[in-house]
């Protein structure tokens, strides 16, 4: 049975999905710069405001808030995942879903969980032993707002919750983890 999505304006979401079988959702890297171009078109085009995203190779993960009440993250997540998909199976001559059904949605009610879900969503591929440093990954968002990425798909909301850009950076590599995997689902 599918529970009601509670898409509204000014609420925060954590949205994730990954590939069908949990097999893989990008296959090359032009793959992870198309989905990339793809969020920031229809960030843009629903007005969702991205605060963070990670993109692992059979999954991904956006942390985003619903700014209006007349444009729907149901309406964006659709266009998103639906567009990636239309564009993969194009490319490599493909059909059928890519996706494990519906992309699961949280709603992240407490503002004290933002830095923690944060680091979770982040720290994904160190934990995936795809990098070492956080820092090093290419396709999620940590570069953005720390002013070292030219790409502008977050929006900066992110560092108003740590006083500098160095406590971001040290807040994450902080070994605090086991709080973050049982706050937040795995999706490996």
């Amino acid at each position: 049975m599918n529970l009601p999505r509670f898409f509204k304006a000014d609420t925060y979401h954590h949205l994730y999905n990954r590939g069908a079988n949990k097999q893989s959702i990008f296959f090359d890297l032009k793959d992870y710069d198309f989905f990339k171009r793809r969020l920031l078109k229809y960030k843009l085009k629903h007005e969702v405001e991205v605060l963070c995203f990670c993109l692992m190779p059979n999954h991904f993960h956006l942390f985003v808030r619903q700014t209006t009440k007349e444009k729907s993250l149901g309406n964006f997540i659709s266009d998103l995942t639906n567009s990636y998909t239309k564009s993969i199976n194009k490319k490599y001559k493909r059909s059928g879903v890519l996706f494990e059904g519906k992309t699961k949605n949280k709603i992240v009610y407490d503002e004290n969980a933002f830095p923690l879900l944060i680091k979770y969503i982040l720290l994904n591929p160190v934990r995936a032993n795809l990098c070492e440093n956080f820092f090093d990954y290419e396709y999620s968002s940590v570069k953005e707002p720390l002013g070292t990425s030219s790409e502008k798909i977050t929006d900066k909301v992110i560092l108003s919750y740590f006083s500098n850009t160095e406590e971001f950076e040290n807040y994450i590599l902080l070994e605090e983890e086991i709080e973050a995997n049982k706050m937040f689902h795995k999706t490996k």
